[in-house]
């Protein structure tokens, strides 16, 4: 089986855990798994790399990978992919992720699929999962031929580290990225302050919560529970919400063990970001709510009732 091989995305945060989801993704395909960054000053990505299952880290430092720019980075990565005869290359399907693979492929003439939520091994070649149709459809497409490029969404596995005794290796390669056809001036990186991935308790607000000021309640009750809140993309567009708590399709993709959602109404969009959780609570006042076919647990009643409740009994 050919290389396996991983572009890992990194700014100010660290390697983005979309990244870290495709490596371990990766590890579970068999065979040695590879890891690529590139940029300056990449001792602790490569670390990090190392610590999350890779057995080889290739670096690429130049000062023309010092921020993202889609020409230099193609180039440096095709360069790579090209030395290593890589079968597979996996990316994040991310901004960055989604504009980088399908160049990479043009470059090499390649095949490449964006937004993937599946990738196995078959035979001398790899099966791609889609989902497509608004998650009415799941599509699997088998390339001819290699390498083959890939952008992985949100879920497709855990981001688990493998500890810091790993056995992997760091290597610098050069690479010639070429002339850039601009210039960064200025770049701002939010640093995270909201980390859905790892609570244990959510409780998510829809366009039915009505208002910022409602919102208030749901922290209230959040709070109590020990958890977080999170948001539907209809929530996080109306402004009550800041969009690092957005979960779904286009947001984040969770786990934990109890999702309560609120005024949510259950479109396709928010649903597959709460596949995983254990269980779901929901609250809404219309008794055929589609959220209500994944739930649990359904209370159906009017939430600036049902909330202020919830807050009381748990004292």
């Amino acid at each position: 089986m050919k290389t396996i091989l991983v572009f890992l995305e990194h700014d100010e945060n660290g390697i983005s855990d979309l990244s870290l989801q495709a490596l371990a993704l990766a590890r579970t395909l068999g065979g040695g798994v590879e890891a690529l960054v590139t940029g300056e000053g990449l001792e602790a990505h490569a670390r990090t790399a190392l610590e999350h299952g890779a057995m080889q880290v290739w670096t690429v430092e130049h000062p023309a990978l010092r921020v993202y720019l889609a020409g230099p980075t193609a180039r440096a990565v095709a360069q790579v992919v090209k030395e290593r005869e890589a079968g597979l290359v996996l990316f994040p399907s991310s901004t960055v992720g989604n504009d980088l693979a399908p160049l990479v492929a043009g470059l090499l003439d390649a095949a490449c699929l964006v937004e993937c939520d599946g990738v196995e091994a078959a035979g001398d070649t790899w099966r791609l999962r889609r989902t497509e149709f608004d998650a009415q459809a799941r599509a699997v497409y088998e390339p001819l031929g290699g390498p083959v490029l890939a952008t992985l969404k949100d879920g497709v596995a855990v981001a688990a580290g493998v500890g810091e005794d790993s056995a992997g290796i760091v290597t610098a390669l050069a690479a010639d990225p070429g002339p850039a056809a601009g210039e960064v001036l200025r770049r701002e990186v939010a640093r995270k302050t909201v980390n859905l991935k790892d609570a244990r308790i959510i409780v998510g607000g829809g366009a039915g919560v009505g208002s910022q000021e409602a919102f208030t309640q749901l922290e209230k009750l959040a709070a109590k529970l020990g958890g977080e809140i999170g948001a539907t993309r209809a929530s996080v567009d109306a402004g009550w919400v800041s969009a690092e708590r957005q979960i779904g399709q286009t947001g984040v993709t969770v786990r934990p063990d109890l999702y309560i959602a609120v005024g949510i109404s259950g479109a396709v969009q928010h649903l597959v970001g709460i596949r995983d959780a254990k269980t779901v609570v929901s609250i809404n006042s219309d008794p055929s709510a589609p959220i209500f076919r994944v739930s649990h647990y359904r209370v159906v009643g009017d939430l600036n009732a049902v909330v202020p409740k919830l807050i009381q009994l748990l004292g």
